[in-house]
């Protein structure tokens, strides 16, 4: 491995640390917002330390690290702005998803079994939040919100799944295992939101936030070391 790749990693070790430790700081806090800004601002600020990695490096498939880097920006600006206005948060979360999305697409175009995996997620995921009995909605475009929402998570991590299935390496893993804990991350903030009985969804909520952008961030490096997967034209 060369120099440059172990100060990289060695970065990226000591800021994912560094959220960990202010994550749980951050909950014991009461969620004080602005350690969540701080946590937030260090995990994009990541993403574009390992795009100019990429960019440095001269790496192809540059598609893939623009993608990522644009989606934990809109990450950190939708928790900035969620705690404002919900359905602004919310959108702008949802451009990071696609942004997402977009970028696992770069590694590998969709496939029907893309499309399966997606579809299946967001049947259930929907049906959560049309049928869910607990679930209150104070606005009716609040139920409309999240169903899109849902549609945009399923789509993110389906096409995750898929990814991995076909090519089962350390960048499909880590895309896959943040892609899960984003989705049950925000399945725990529903709960949170429009639900309200349980004082654990917000802590498992945040629990499960920081690491699937830290991943995610991560998997930037691991693509621009190892070339982990060459992309699907």
């Amino acid at each position: 491995m060369k120099q440059s790749q172990k100060i990289m990693l060695a970065v990226n070790a000591a800021v994912i640390a560094t959220i960990f430790v202010l994550n749980y700081f951050y909950q014991l806090d009461g969620f004080d917002f602005t350690l969540k800004c701080i946590c937030s601002g260090l995990f994009a600020s990541l993403g574009a330390v390992n795009l100019g990695y990429a960019v440095i490096t001269k790496q192809s498939n540059f598609r893939f690290f623009a993608a990522m880097a644009t989606g934990l920006v809109l990450a950190f600006l939708g928790d900035v702005l969620i705690g404002f206005d919900f359905i602004i948060g919310a959108a702008t979360f949802a451009l990071g998803h696609v942004c997402f999305a977009v970028a696992y697409c770069f590694l590998q175009r969709m496939r029907p079994l893309d499309y399966l995996f997606s579809g299946v997620l967001f049947l259930g995921a929907a049906g959560f939040l049309t049928f869910f009995p607990l679930l209150n909605f104070e606005e009716p475009i609040f139920r409309v919100v999240c169903i899109v929402y849902a549609l945009i998570i399923s789509v993110m991590l389906g096409k995750a799944i898929g990814n991995f299935v076909r090519y089962r390496n350390v960048l499909t893993g880590t895309i896959a295992l943040a892609s899960f804990l984003f989705f049950f991350s925000d399945l725990m903030l529903v709960l949170d939101w429009f639900v309200g009985r349980w004082s654990w969804t917000d802590h498992a909520c945040m629990g499960t936030y920081y690491p699937a952008l830290c991943l995610l961030a991560l998997s930037m490096l691991i693509k621009a070391i190892a070339g982990a997967h060459r992309s699907d034209e």
